[in-house]
């Protein structure tokens, strides 16, 4: 970026008119994502592209071998059968949709803390796709345990959730450009939870763990898991899971400008 060229707030287009906005996610159609479509709705013109099963962990995986086929879910969500990378690219690239000004992308059902997260998240790759195509975002996550996202009651008090998101966009917005996004935790209760604003994010999160199980066949297959590692104190995963604050942080394409 040369030195006199100054980057468009998304901010300035908010006072001109309503902005559109794509809403994403790596979980499918689920309780955190139509919590995220309505708050959006809040802020402009809100639809939906979002994959068609859970894509978790794929980072900005790109879908090459393969056709995409979409299907309308109902009148603000479409799915594809691809990756959230896929769903923004689709947006802006399919001819069926005006270009968004701002790409929201969760909420995702577990926090996304640490660098691990920041490049293995699917919820997070599809902010990185967003601001390679030049479009702002934020990705929101909230720490949750179990596997049961698919059941409206477990993601716990709607009005609370969308409320605290409603609040974080709305101070996110001044700062947003198109080459940056921001990635927002909340702890599992964010009523009274402070906000805090970090970029020292902790190197690792989980151990890794490679079991070799066999299938009736007797054929071996292996399987990748692993535990939480013991908390950094400082990071944002400190200030998420024993403190339970709201963590922000920014994450820019600048990064990769330094010579």
């Amino acid at each position: 970026m040369g030195e006199k060229e100054i980057p468009e707030k998304i901010t300035d287009k908010l006072r001109i008119r309503k902005l559109n906005i794509l809403v994403t996610n790596d979980d499918g159609d689920c309780e955190g994502l139509r919590m995220l479509l309505d708050v959006a709705g809040g802020f402009g013109e809100a639809h939906a592209i979002i994959p068609d099963k859970q894509r978790s962990a794929v980072s900005g995986a790109l879908t090459l071998h393969k056709p995409l086929r979409m299907r309308k879910v109902d009148s603000h969500v479409d799915a594809v059968n691809g990756t959230p990378s896929d769903c923004v690219m689709f947006y802006i690239h399919s001819g069926h949709y005006q270009k968004p000004d701002l790409v929201l992308s969760g909420m995702n059902w577990g926090d996304n803390t640490g660098v691990g997260s920041i490049l293995g998240s699917g919820t997070l790759g599809a902010c990185w796709q967003s601001v390679l195509e030049g479009v702002p975002a934020i990705a929101f996550s909230i720490r949750k345990k179990g596997h049961n996202y698919h059941e409206k009651s477990a993601w716990g008090d709607r009005e609370i959730i969308t409320a605290r998101m409603t609040e974080i966009i709305r101070a996110l917005l001044p700062k947003l450009d198109k080459e940056n996004f921001f990635s927002v935790n909340m702890p599992e209760e964010p009523a009274d939870a402070m906000i805090v604003n970090t970029n020292h994010l902790q190197r690792e999160r989980f151990t890794t763990k490679i079991e070799k199980r066999l299938d009736p066949s007797g054929a071996p297959y292996y399987w990748i898991s692993g535990v939480e590692k013991e908390i950094e104190e400082g990071t944002d995963a400190d200030h998420l899971i024993k403190r339970k604050d709201i963590t922000v942080s920014e994450i820019s394409l600048r990064w990769f400008d330094r010579e």
